[in-house]
């Protein structure tokens, strides 16, 4: 009779091993749907953007590495294959691929590639699903570390392009007016677009110079003919500019190179100037790179 019991409770063991094997089996091997992409939001319930921590730190010249890189939360609604990364600015950007297997507020790194060109405050915007937050990053002078790099000048910046730094801000675009002119005077005249693509807002540089060439050299916005401006098309608006009729407010433009074969000309400027408001600011940063039409 006990070796009937036995054998009884051996089989009952051994079916209820088979189920909970069997289920743990199943749970494991639900994979998700081909193509499932996941969905959720950078921010809370309360609309506010959930946190974004930089890790490393940022040089000029310097190559982005392993320790740089960004620990951004994520609330996620629906699990599901991911592809996050950043705007590109200053030369780098921030990207991470992967799959959130669970639903909920969750942690992922943000690898960043590309090499910092200026030395400047950068801000970035992320993007999932359908939220969006920004964050900023410092970008340090490498000289004096032994990284390589080198202070802000005009070589970093591509082609046909322009930046510069206001208010903590990064502003760059395209160069799509570049013409130097000596029938009247000698005059360069710079002028673009965002680099969004926005053509609403335009930026503006005009050196008129002493002779008859295009010399380098220093050319100030107190001397009428040489301008800064950032400008609203519709309204003719200001919101950043420096002529000689704002004096005080003074911008250096520095004409750093010219080739005369490729009609390539290169510089950099920083100073202040006034805002639609009247109100001095710094502009730091600033360069210009453009083949003259």
């Amino acid at each position: 009779m006990k070796r009937y019991l036995s054998l009884i409770l051996v089989c009952l063991v051994a079916a209820a091993l088979f189920f909970s094997c069997s289920k743990e089996y199943s749970l494991e091997t639900d994979a998700l749907p081909a193509g499932n992409t996941a969905a959720g939001s950078l921010k809370d319930t309360s609309g506010n953007c959930l946190p974004i921590v930089v890790k490393g730190t940022y040089y000029d010249g310097v190559i982005a590495g392993d320790t740089n890189y960004i620990q951004v939360t994520v609330n996620v609604k629906t699990a599901g294959s991911f592809n996050i990364q950043t705007d590109q600015q200053n030369g780098f950007q921030f990207a991470g691929t992967g799959v959130f297997i669970s639903t909920g507020v969750q942690t992922i790194n943000l690898k960043a590639s590309g090499t910092p060109s200026q030395i400047a405050p950068t801000n970035f915007t992320i993007t999932f699903d359908s939220s969006a937050c920004m964050f900023t990053i410092n970008v340090a002078d490498s000289t004096g570390h032994g990284n390589g790099g080198s202070s802000t000048d005009s070589s970093g910046i591509a082609l046909n392009q322009w930046q510069f730094v206001a208010n903590g801000h990064t502003y760059a675009g395209n160069i799509s007016t570049a013409v130097f002119t000596n029938l009247i005077g000698a005059n360069l005249t710079l002028a673009g677009t965002m680099a969004s693509g926005s053509n609403d807002t335009t930026f503006g540089i005009t050196v008129q110079f002493p002779g008859t060439t295009l010399d380098t050299g220093t050319y100030v916005t107190s001397n009428a003919g040489t301008n800064f401006s950032l400008t609203l098309v519709q309204s003719g608006n200001i919101i950043y500019a420096a002529n000689a009729t704002s004096v005080p407010p003074v911008l250096n433009i520095i004409i750093s190179s010219y080739n005369a074969s490729t009609k390539t000309v290169a510089g950099t400027f920083s100073g202040q100037a006034y805002d639609f408001n009247g109100n001095n600011l710094n502009i730091t940063n600033g360069a210009f790179k453009a083949q003259l039409q």
